[in-house]
């Protein structure tokens, strides 16, 4: 009796030890750097620099001059009064934002090209319009007064989709004294867009990831749940991309990360990658989470640098209660 017992004994630590030897087994998988204890912010932000890509389609250059010319020598313009105004209208349907530069070509400092001077972005909504005078690139540009008795230079818009622009021009004359005589003439000029021809760029997204590739596998104790996902990764864009790191968080409250390294991806190509994690507790307590980042090290330029991170949330299935 006592040999039967001994026996059952070993049997059943040779069973607990194959099972466990399996569940190690779990770790034979292609991902790198695997930590239990980092966390992930929501979003991600990698502390490697942004890549910035310029999201403007459309740019519109017009003359811009404001302010009166004394001089009566001065060959660059002739003597007189000049006002500028710039009008944007947005047709479409939907918000559109731009950016607006000075080029400033007079005064120069000595230069031989124009200074390029930042007045920022603003946004039209749908139908709306906004006029841009000399007084607004004053306050915005000079707030301590022009540098000169008059500017000269190109007003560049750059847009996020086309839009109307127009230029107004008034020239006046002036008396001995500099003072306004009288309106001269009455310029008005439709400023003709250009579309901003963008290099091709690869394009990183995350394809086929949802609940439904989300599971758990559990063997004799807790310690042994391995979390698996799968989910795919395609270059929509129009050139291929070099190496870069997806990095997967299972979990956020245990912050189970697994990091995977990708040699490059040609541009319409896709690759599904099944990512596990090391043995340890459920994912599903009672909810799971996975959030997956794709190039969370900014190592590629690409075209849209928005729609590389992607959750998904799933329950734990519970039996249900015999009645």
């Amino acid at each position: 009796m006592k040999n039967l017992f001994l026996t059952m004994i070993i049997w059943l630590i040779s069973l607990l030890t194959i099972r466990y030897a399996h569940a190690q087994q779990e770790q034979e998988f292609l991902l790198t750097n695997v930590s239990d204890n980092l966390v992930m912010p929501e979003p991600y932000k990698s502390k490697e620099p942004q890549c910035h890509v310029s999201l403007y389609k459309y740019e519109y250059a017009a003359q811009f001059i404001y302010g009166i010319q004394k001089e009566h020598e001065n060959m660059r313009l002739a003597r007189g009064c000049y006002i500028t105004s710039i009008t944007v209208h947005n047709p479409n349907d939907a918000d559109v934002r731009f950016f607006k530069n000075l080029v400033l070509t007079h005064p120069s400092d000595g230069q031989n090209t124009g200074k390029v001077m930042p007045m920022g972005e603003s946004v039209l909504k749908a139908g709306e319009a906004v006029e841009i005078t000399g007084v607004d690139v004053q306050k915005e540009l000079f707030p301590n007064g022009f540098p000169s008795s008059y500017i000269k230079g190109l007003f560049i818009i750059r847009s996020t989709e086309s839009l109307d622009v127009a230029a107004l021009y008034e020239t006046a004359t002036i008396d001995p004294e500099n003072n306004i005589e009288a309106l001269n003439d009455i310029d008005i000029k439709q400023i003709c867009g250009r579309e901003i021809q963008q290099k091709p760029l690869p394009d990183l997204v995350i394809r086929h990831f949802d609940a439904s590739q989300l599971y758990s596998d559990c063997y004799d104790w807790p310690e042994t749940c391995v979390t698996r996902v799968t989910f795919t990764v395609e270059n929509i864009g129009k050139k291929a991309a070099g190496s870069f790191n997806i990095r997967v968080v299972f979990d956020p409250a245990q912050s189970v990360v697994v990091n995977q390294a990708v040699l490059g991806l040609d541009a319409g190509a896709s690759q599904i990658y099944t990512i596990k994690t090391q043995p340890g507790r459920s994912c599903f307590d009672p909810d799971c989470t996975v959030c997956v980042k794709v190039d969370s090290e900014n190592t590629v330029t690409e075209s849209d640098e928005e729609n590389n991170y992607l959750c998904v949330n799933k329950s734990e299935k519970k039996e249900p209660e015999d009645k």
